[in-house]
């Protein structure tokens, strides 16, 4: 299939790709399961570099709209149905800033970790505890990290037994990946949200909900410091 983008401005250049994308699946002239052209031939119909379409594919990896199958190449996902819902497509825009983001995910997630602290059964618990696991063995693996990551954050709205908080949450799903790739590029901040969630889960297995409730919120101020501290050596 061949599939051609027109040249963008460079101010922005990662979102104007992901918008080029956007509307080609919304205008129909791409589907699930089609294949992209090479890197090459992108780098080359958007008129911009080499590592910019890459910084682009990778966000929309982690948005979940591209997949890669190996030794094939990189194909739209069979499930694109999250790009025909507004929010989120403003999310993928990222038409909200960070400090928007931070400060919902403070109000939503201080709430369901403590609700799931006290409402939580020992099976969703352990569930729990299995993801966190999980999660550490990830250390030098960003991508499957921060997948990692956000199902942990999932697990703490589900086990609040408020399905409202856990929609909330979900919808908030494609800017907190974009958010937290940006994140990661800060040294150690891997090993950083692996403590935090260490010390949440201590405290929801303590059946401490203040303590989980402020140990989530540093957890985000930290995420919240390292994206400034980032900005600032832009």
């Amino acid at each position: 299939m061949g599939i051609s983008f027109t040249k963008i401005n460079r101010q922005s250049v990662t979102e104007s790709i992901v918008e080029a994308f956007k509307q080609k699946i919304l205008n129909g002239e791409i589907s699930s399961g089609d294949k992209l052209p090479s890197e090459r031939d992108l780098v080359e119909s958007f008129g911009v570099s080499r590592a910019s379409v890459r910084e682009a594919l990778r966000a929309l990896r982690y948005m979940g709209v591209l997949e890669v199958h190996s030794g094939e190449g990189t194909f739209l996902t069979e499930n694109i149905s999250l790009l025909s819902d507004h929010f989120k497509i403003s999310l993928l825009l990222k038409q909200c800033s960070v400090r928007e983001l931070v400060e919902a995910r403070k109000i939503i997630e201080c709430e369901t970790v403590s609700l799931a602290t006290i409402r939580s059964s020992k099976e969703e618990k352990e569930a729990l505890k299995k993801l966190h696991k999980y999660a550490m063995t990830l250390v030098d693996d960003e991508q499957p990290f921060l997948k990692a990551d956000f199902a942990f954050h999932e697990k703490i709205a589900e086990m609040s037994q408020n399905m409202v908080l856990v929609e909330m949450l979900n919808a908030t799903r494609d800017l907190t990946l974009s958010e937290n790739m940006y994140v990661i590029e800060r040294e150690g901040q891997i090993k950083r949200a692996l403590d935090f969630h260490s010390s949440i889960l201590y405290y929801i297995l303590s059946f401490d909900a203040d303590n989980a409730q402020k140990a989530m919120l540093a957890h985000l101020e930290d995420i919240e410091r390292s994206i400034r501290d980032l900005v600032s050596r832009h």
